[in-house]
């Protein structure tokens, strides 16, 4: 049993894909990842679990504009991804007729933004193109604007421009310390999870305000990367992604783990399998993402951008430890001295009493007329 005749806009979507039976669920997978092969009994609720909620919100947000695009049902989806996997190095307007030869009735802007869509559902990238997108957008999100004589092969290059060769980077070293987690402790990064592909290590945000987009679909990432030689997305470029998950979120730390489960994120039971690589150790293994990796590792390994970072800063124990004597010095310091203070003050004012208390006594003894309010 399948979902393909189903609608695929309505007010409740979300709840409608999420809801989906695990056959329906298995079934959508394999005809997006045909190369798959997914059986029933391997299918993983909790993997795509944030997928399919990313599915159903992005429709469900849609269905007031359901009559602007030229696909209504799942099938609809699953055609034009077939399509777009045969016409990658065609331009635009190419692709567009080949999917208008199963929408003979339908204007060419609707079959464009049906392809959109599919993009950013099954790419996740953020195809919105001026003049064709509608609905509710994230204006967090980087939005791509496919041109007219543009193929998607160029497009996807245009996005993911490539580094400089390896063995020409920096000695830049990435050790243990250096995970998410620790970003944002230490550096006070806000982590913000992104369905859009590349927003992925995005850094934003003024001094000490900073945020850092995460591409939360790693399965999404390891399916295409199954694909090999027909996947739409180079396979270096997958590869590349995914090694940087598994950078900033390493397998087995115990930081990392408890940071997972409480932000609800799938990664650790996400595997390549038999070619799962080791975590990066080096800037040089990356080209794609290199320059967005060495901003980080910049962040994480320079000085403090702010008080708190400054104060909450373990990376170098020995000054951790001398600035918290120095404060907690300063502290006791100024306690002391201020009950000192405080004594000595008092201390001070009753011998100024007595003083008084005796010179007027001496002043009262002296005057031939007692000094009427002071002497009475």
């Amino acid at each position: 049993m399948s979902n393909k005749s189903e609608n695929l806009f309505s007010k409740s979507a979300l709840a409608d894909t999420l809801h989906l039976t695990r056959a329906r669920k298995c079934a959508t997978i394999n005809a997006l990842w045909p190369h798959l092969n997914l059986v029933e009994q391997d299918y993983i609720e909790d993997d795509y679990a944030a997928l399919f909620e990313f599915f159903g919100r992005t429709l469900q947000g849609l269905h007031p504009h359901s009559s602007k695009f030229a696909i209504q049902e799942w099938s609809g989806l699953f055609d034009i991804s077939a399509s777009l996997s045969a016409n990658r190095s065609v331009a635009r307007e190419a692709l567009i007729g080949d999917v208008k030869k199963r929408y003979l009735n339908t204007e060419d802007a609707a079959i464009a933004r049906s392809i959109e869509l599919v993009v950013r559902l099954w790419l996740g990238l953020n195809i919105c193109s001026k003049g064709l997108s509608v609905g509710p957008a994230n204006p967090r999100e980087s939005r791509i604007d496919w041109e007219d004589g543009q193929s998607f092969n160029a497009l996807v290059a245009t996005q993911f421009p490539q580094g400089p060769s390896k063995g020409t980077a920096t000695n830049v070293q990435f050790d243990d310390s250096f995970t998410a987690v620790n970003l944002k402790s230490i550096c006070r990064l806000h982590l913000r999870w992104t369905d859009n592909l590349t927003d992925h290590l995005k850094l934003e945000g003024p001094r000490g305000q900073r945020s850092l987009s995460i591409y939360q679909h790693k399965i999404c990432l390891v399916n295409h990367w199954k694909a090999t030689e027909t996947a739409l997305i180079p396979t270096d470029i997958l590869d590349e992604t995914i090694r940087t998950l598994d950078l900033l979120f390493p397998f087995g730390d115990p930081k990392t783990n408890a940071f997972l489960e409480e932000e609800d994120i799938q990664f650790w039971s996400i595997s390549r399998g038999l070619s799962e690589t080791s975590r990066a150790t080096k800037l040089d293994e990356f080209r794609y993402w290199r320059s967005r990796l060495a901003q980080l590792s910049n962040l994480f390994h320079g000085p403090p951008e702010t008080v708190m970072q400054t104060l909450l800063d373990t990376r170098n124990i020995t000054q951790f430890a001398t600035l918290w004597v120095a404060i907690f010095g300063v502290f006791f310091l100024t306690i002391i001295f201020g009950v000192l203070s405080t004594v000595y003050s008092v201390k001070q004012y009753r011998v100024a009493m007595k003083s008084y208390e005796l010179a007027l006594a001496q002043a009262c003894q002296q005057a031939s007329k007692p000094l009427q309010g002071f002497c009475d």
